[in-house]
């Protein structure tokens, strides 16, 4: 080959590669940039929306019901009205590249523009005369333009649209379609989307979205609270987020090709170096509803940037802090890591806005005679600046957001701060219970670590990112308060979590959305069906009330039994129901059973009682069998065992109830039963008793069905202010919740004529709410789940019964019940909790949507007991029908 046609095909090869790179280089967005007005806050291209099907992940999640795109995606059918001829409509949107934009109409609305290509002269004569026998087509010109507006035959407006440079521009709203004429016909300035994103190469994409941040207000519920606004402002201003047509079954990712790095003091900490590997699942407990963390893996410089930023900071929170203890403060910087992780807790029957926030620190002994003088020099009394519980320090902070002091604005919300450390963290809380569960929670392996669904969530990325959000979407839609947001049924019925992280490099931040799904739904034959697992004969049974325990840390069940010998006998295998005698007692069950770590030692213990004494038995890694016991100093027979916490190690407390209406106190196995007070006489208890466990504000709440409630302090004393008479009658227990305004716990109660009450510590009544009331005969109640964790409201006729959450909003109603009908309410977290009813000789289980779970009614003469195995999503569901002790189930999911 000569020189000359080696210079010359070389020449040829780098004219085509350039052109191919300048090709690319100039391809840009395929959005319809020129045409979008600058108002827009929204902008959405994508060739998939107008499919029949476009789904991702193994469980079929439909792309099109996600938040934002499920707007254009239902604005696509204003085009059903051009034409009756589907076919027809489908050829025309085939394969087809079209945008949407977003503009603000009023705080809740938006308009929306819709950008579709137009081949041809044929698409282009349709559209000049639509052919619908229910539309009028009419015209008006603007600027020249030839408009045309779809009314109904009553002449009512339907949508306008205009064909212009081969494209069909269409909304519902016409002043819009002017909007786009402005904005194609003057030269106008780039408007922000349109100036950051327009050169982006997104045709690889199947859907892109691009956006300006408050965009999401309109798909974040309030539930979220209050750090998620916070949160946002690490995130980028202008965000594009783009979905590939190569999808993982596995999960949908939603990847950006970066923006600017927001003006913000984290993201200004963390730009300098990638974020560390999350290891703290052993650390986040079961109850988490969301997860904020923020974390950088070169500790050194990310400590630079933290120390350099604190200097300049200032906050009332500090100063209080540097004035209780000067210097000393400093320790709080100089021991801080690089990790902080703020988790916002489920809800439960007193706490609806329970946080934990988690702060890596090195060196804990020289925090802690810092915090001991910190926790006396906040607060007034001594009494309520430490405790001790399950062997943790717990220091109580009276300085109002104390971690805002230390960390930022992004970590408010904490009105008094209640501390312990495990590490690495040291762990605060804005509420002393939520605290304490935290504690109880992470000593029985309740965690993350223990979770099928988050074990190794922030685990899998590439690279770590800095700032990461995981949302548990079931936990956020099952909120009591109720989901205040815009519904997604279709995501929230498929996707167990959302994740969504930030990648900083400097002055880019790259965000990132996943979508992970739940495990494999149950075969249509199996899922929600109602199975007979095991029938056990158990001819004559002698207990008053069925005993079904469950492991929480393993999900096992077993069931607990007494024959007439007063031997107690185990069943744990539910396949060949062998029964195992593991202890002989003085009585039969008379009461509900537990099982909870009662001795402190690792390991649960059964803990019950007959009519004479209670029980707590403990069997170890060898299965021997320790029984410890205690009995009534008098001679009536116990009604009733209540499970309570609060006790001198941290562990669980018993209050016992006996026929003459005394109460007693089973603080631990060696003491003997104390009365609980000796200055005044109960009568007609209603129960549970429930427990006031906060520091400094420590008691038991007693309610008499006459309307006398009752504060003790731990003495067993009355209260100053108590008993309060709410003058009329109550059918169920008073409990305790956080007062929303100052943090401080309050009493709160229903009467039975549907008044839901709120008493001071003072002993005052402070708030009267009459619930709706559409009956005269109508009667309320406070139901508890049997370890008290959490309550609901029901209001109850003869035939009917209202499911009523703690807002006081009707959830559901069960018609056609018995005037005896027994009503119970199961309480697994927030996300499981499940209302069974005995009617007759059946007992039917609903869940809190109003669903009946099972396909059909479970024979019981016996009000049934439910566990839950989250690994396995299944109800197990114990009932007593014809001489047999049955176990049935049902898969949830």
């Amino acid at each position: 080959m000569t020189k000359k046609k080696i210079i010359f095909i070389l020449l040829a090869v780098v004219i085509v590669l350039a052109g191919y790179f300048a090709f690319k280089w100039f391809r840009g967005s395929g959005a319809s940039w020129k045409f979008i007005p600058s108002s827009a806050i929204v902008v959405i291209t994508s060739e998939h929306l107008q499919d029949s099907s476009y789904l991702a992940t193994e469980v079929g999640l439909d792309l099109k019901r996600l938040p934002l795109v499920d707007i254009a995606s239902d604005n696509l059918s204003l085009l059903n009205l051009l034409t009756r001829d589907q076919k027809k409509l489908y050829s025309f949107l085939n394969n087809k590249q079209i945008s949407y934009s977003y503009h603000p109409r009023t705080a809740t609305e938006w308009g929306v523009i819709l950008y579709i290509p137009v081949n041809g002269e044929e698409e282009a004569k349709w559209l000049a005369s639509p052919g619908h026998s229910n539309i009028k087509v009419l015209h008006h010109s603007f600027q020249d333009n030839r408009i045309t507006d779809i009314n109904d035959t009553n002449s009512r407006p339907l949508f306008s649209y205009i064909v212009k440079d081969q494209y069909l521009i269409a909304s519902y709203y016409g002043d819009l379609i002017e909007d786009v004429i402005r904005t194609s016909s003057i030269s106008i300035q780039k408007f922000e989307l349109k100036s950051r994103f327009s050169k982006i190469d997104d045709t690889s994409y199947g859907t892109s979205i691009y956006l300006k941040a408050d965009a999401w207000k309109s798909v974040i519920p309030d539930v979220a609270g209050n750090h998620y606004s916070e949160f946002a402002r690490s995130l980028p201003a202008l965000q594009d987020f783009h979905i590939g047509d190569d999808k993982d079954n596995t999960g949908l990712t939603i990847r950006s090709d970066g923006s600017a790095t927001p003006d913000h003091y984290l993201a200004k900490m963390l730009a300098d170096g990638p974020g560390s590997k999350f290891t703290g699942h052993k650390h986040i407990s079961q109850q988490t509803s969301l997860l904020y963390r923020y974390a950088a893996a070169d500790k050194e410089t990310f400590h630079d940037n933290f120390a350099s930023w604190h200097q300049k900071y200032k906050s009332p929170a500090w100063d209080k802090l540097y004035y209780y203890i000067g210097k000393e403060s400093e320790l709080f910087l100089d021991n801080f890591g690089a990790e902080l992780i703020l988790c916002q807790q489920e809800e439960n029957n007193s706490i609806s806005d329970g946080k934990i926030l988690l702060a890596e620190y090195s060196s804990y002994d020289k925090l802690r005679l810092t915090l001991q003088k910190l926790s006396k020099l906040s607060n007034d009394q001594t009494n309520t600046s430490m405790d001790k519980f399950q062997g943790y320090d717990i220091f109580a902070i009276g300085i109002s957001e104390f971690p805002g002091a230390l960390f930022g604005n992004s970590f408010n919300g904490f009105s008094k701060t209640y501390v312990t450390y495990i590490a690495p963290y040291l762990v605060m809380s804005n509420n002393a219970q939520v605290l304490q569960n935290y504690i109880v929670d992470f000593e029985n392996q309740i965690t993350w670590k223990q979770s099928p669904e988050y074990d190794s969530v922030l685990t899998t990325s590439k690279t770590e990112a800095q700032v990461s959000l995981v949302v548990n979407l079931r936990k956020l839609q099952s909120e009591a308060g109720g989901y205040r947001g815009k519904t997604y049924t279709d995501l929230t019925s498929k996707i167990e979590s959302v994740v969504i992280q930030c990648y900083y490099d400097g002055d880019e931040v790259f965000p990132e959305i996943s979508l992970f799904p739940k495990k494999r739904s149950s075969a249509a034959k199996v899922l929600n069906r109602t199975f007979l697992n095991i029938d056990i004969e158990w001819p004559e049974i002698l207990d008053k009330e069925l005993a079904a325990l469950q492991n929480p840390v393993d999900g096992s069940s077993e069931i607990l039994l007494t024959d007439k010998e007063f031997n107690l006998l185990k069943i744990d295998n539910l396949r060949t129901g062998k029964p195992e005698n593991i202890s002989r007692l003085n009585g039969n069950l008379n009461t509900e059973s537990y099982k909870v770590d009662f001795l402190n030692i690792g390991r649960q213990q059964r803990v019950f009682a007959t009519a004479r004494s209670v029980y707590a038995i403990d069997e170890d890694d060898s299965t021997n069998y320790s029984t410890f016991t205690q009995s009534l100093p008098s001679a009536d027979n116990i009604t009733a065992l209540y499970l309570i916490d609060g006790g001198e190690d941290g562990s669980n407390r018993f209050v016992i109830k006996s026929s003459a209406n005394e109460l007693f106190l089973w603080e631990s196995v060696g003491k003997p039963l104390r009365k609980l007070t000796r200055s005044v006489s109960f009568e007609n208890l209603a129960g549970p008793v429930m427990t006031l466990n906060q520091i400094g504000n420590r008691g038991f709440i007693v309610t008499q069905r006459n309307g006398k409630i009752y504060l003790l302090g731990e003495n067993g004393a009355i209260r100053r202010g108590f008993p309060t008479d709410i003058l009329t009658r109550t059918e169920s227990a008073f409990t305790w919740a956080q007062n929303h305004e100052n943090g401080q716990p309050e009493l709160l109660g229903v009467s039975v004529s549907g008044e839901l009450i709120r008493i001071s510590l003072e002993g005052k009544i402070v708030a009267r709410k009459q619930l709706l009331r559409p009956e005269p005969g109508a009667t309320f109640r406070i139901l508890y789940d049997r370890n008290s964790l959490d309550w609901i409201l029901t209001r109850s006729t003869r035939s009917k019964t209202a499911i009523i959450g703690k807002d006081g909003n009707d959830l559901f109603e069960i018609k056609d019940i018995l005037p005896d009908a027994s009503i119970q309410y199961h309480f697994f977290g927030v996300d499981n909790r499940f209302i069974s009813i005995k009617s007759g000789s059946y007992s039917t289980i609903f869940d809190m949507t109003g669903k009946r779970l099972g396909d059909k009614a479970i024979p019981s003469e016996m009000p049934v007991k439910l566990t839950y195995q989250p690994g396995y999503y299944k109800l197990l569901v114990f009932s007593r029908s014809e001489k047999k002790i049955q176990v049935w189930s049902i898969k949830l999911r």
